[in-house]
């Protein structure tokens, strides 16, 4: 008879062996699947490999089915279902982030998402003046539809110009930073959280102090993934770096 350590034991090198071997698992060919009542309203469907948020790095999905789409990246890459997080966009949203499961017979990453938030869409378009580099965070919560599988996760991009759209926000299950003046999105700098500056009546323009104001109010509430603090170094940072930039005013808009 096993004894119960050796059955423990026994159990455990099945487990790490499982997940050995599903982080082995690389493919080119990702499987989604949509649950809910409303899934079979979801029209253009994009795929989210992490982070990489910028419209342009969307990947189209194909429908496969009720409910179902596909997609094979081909020369974009392969993924890895154990290490890589992904989430959906379509005509009425997005998802939250969620990683893949390892179908090892048919060497495919299997995703599955529940359908669909209720909340407000918007499409955010920022103008800078002068135009800089632009950087924005996204900073998405596992949605409360979501049984398994769901992790937070910071999706990110930048657009050079100055002028830029940040798509498919739903600010209930997402905090959006925007970083003025930085090509490369950095995850310790959060920047200015547009969760609370966007408004849907028309365009906001912002000038430099008001930006630093609405900064100076983040910290004062602990917002921004840092410690609440009023400190004069910390703001007199924000003032310096922008008047480096010689940021004038930076405008954000809801697009219709």
């Amino acid at each position: 008879m096993m004894s119960s350590l050796a059955k423990i034991f026994l159990f455990l090198s099945v487990l790490l062996a499982a997940a050995a071997a599903q982080a082995q698992i690389t493919t080119s060919r990702v499987n989604v699947r949509v649950t809910g009542a409303r899934c079979g309203e979801l029209r253009n469907v994009f795929l989210v490999i992490n982070n990489r948020d910028l419209e342009d790095h969307w990947i189209k999905l194909d429908p496969a089915g009720t409910c179902r789409w596909t997609t094979d990246l081909g020369e974009s890459g392969t993924v890895s279902p154990a290490l890589s997080h992904f989430s959906l966009r379509f005509d009425s949203g997005r998802t939250d982030c969620h990683r893949a499961a390892a179908n090892e017979q048919l060497v495919v990453a299997e995703l599955e998402f529940p359908c669909c938030r209720q909340d407000t869409l918007r499409n955010v378009r920022v103008t800078t003046d002068p135009p800089m580099p632009v950087s924005y965070l996204r900073d998405v919560r596992p949605f409360a539809e979501s049984r398994t599988g769901a992790v937070r996760c910071i999706e990110r991009g930048s657009f050079a110009g100055g002028t830029g759209a940040i798509r498919h926000t739903q600010f209930t299950g997402e905090d959006v930073f925007l970083q003025l003046g930085m090509s490369t999105p950095k995850i310790v700098m959060p920047g200015l959280l547009l969760d609370d500056v966007v408004v849907d009546d028309g365009p906001l323009v912002m000038t430099r102090d008001d930006v630093v104001y609405r900064l100076t109010v983040q910290r004062a509430k602990g917002k921004g993934r840092s410690a609440p603090t009023l400190s004069s170094n910390a703001i007199s940072i924000d003032v310096k770096k922008l008047g480096e930039l010689k940021l004038r005013s930076a405008e954000i808009e809801v697009l219709k």
